[in-house]
């Protein structure tokens, strides 16, 4: 009869822990790894015609951004048509989100009624006296209550727009200076 081998004890032992550990660690790895989401851009073009034509306000665009700008959200709506939220639209609504080269989403939104669409688009921003002109219209500074948010708001003929991103208030500025109409 053969006597037991000390040194059989302990390699069979790694052994059996490599034949464990090895799909563990291919499990744990493959559930851990998280791939760098890329945004998804959108159409603009389709969006865009629809709203021109049927708005009875101009529709703000950004042009000639650099490289790196990505739009990825874009929706028109008319009064009492379906919104984001599937409930009527209050009021002619636009929206036109860009991601920028620096990861930020910057938001364009414009509505011929005023009545929720500066506290909603500015985060509950606050005025914050400052005033500039870009893209043809005046607008007003705001900043949301927790300082992520800067927004500048626009007010003309009944139509009013947002510009938003939580950024620094220069960084929004050069966005509004690439807007246009038409």
């Amino acid at each position: 009869m053969a006597r037991p081998n000390l040194n059989s004890r302990s390699r069979d032992m790694i052994i059996s822990l490599g034949v464990l550990l090895v799909p563990i660690l291919l499990i744990v790895w493959f559930f851990t790894s998280n791939p760098e989401a890329k945004p998804e851009p959108v159409d603009v073009r389709d969006k865009l015609a629809r709203a021109e034509a049927e708005s009875p306000y101009p529709v703000l665009r950004a042009t000639n951004l650099p490289d790196g700008w990505v739009p990825v959200r874009v929706a028109w709506a008319k009064a009492g048509s379906p919104w984001l939220d599937d409930k009527p639209a209050d009021s002619n609504i636009w929206l036109l989100g860009y991601l920028g080269p620096d990861g930020i989403y910057y938001g364009i939104q414009q509505s011929d009624s005023a009545a929720d669409v500066v506290e909603r688009a500015t985060r509950q921003g606050k005025p914050t006296g400052e005033e500039i002109q870009a893209a043809g219209r005046t607008w007003q500074g705001y900043e949301s209550l927790d300082g992520r948010t800067r927004s500048l708001v626009s007010r003309q003929e009944g139509v009013t727009s947002v510009v938003s991103a939580d950024t620094s208030g220069d960084a929004v500025r050069a966005f509004a200076e690439t807007l246009t109409t038409g």
